[in-house]
C-alpha cells in the first residue's frame, strides 16, 4: 500500500499546479459526498431502530417544532 501511495504521490507531483488544485478540489468533493452518504446511512439506521423510518416529512417537522417549543419553555422557566 505504501508503495502504491508513493507512486501516486509521484504522479501527482508531475501535474502542474492548476491540475493539482483541481485534483484536490475533486478529492474534497468526493470526501464530502461520502461523508453525507455515511451520515444518511447512520440517520436511516437510527430512524429504523426508533421505528420512524416511514415517518413523513410533515411528521418530522412537527416533532422538531414540538421539541424546540419544549426546550424554549424549559429555558424560560429557569
Amino acid at each position: 500500500m505504501a508503495l502504491h501511495l508513493d507512486a501516486l504521490a509521484e504522479e501527482i507531483a508531475t501535474l502542474d499546479l492548476a491540475e493539482q488544485q483541481t485534483l484536490w478540489e475533486k478529492v474534497a468533493e468526493l470526501n464530502f459526498q461520502r461523508g453525507l452518504e455515511d451520515l444518511s446511512r447512520t440517520y436511516q439506521a437510527r430512524l429504523a431502530a426508533e421505528g420512524k423510518l416511514d415517518q413523513t416529512a410533515d411528521a418530522v417537522m412537527a416533532e422538531l417544532k414540538q421539541l424546540r417549543e419544549d426546550i424554549a419553555a424549559h429555558d424560560y422557566r429557569t
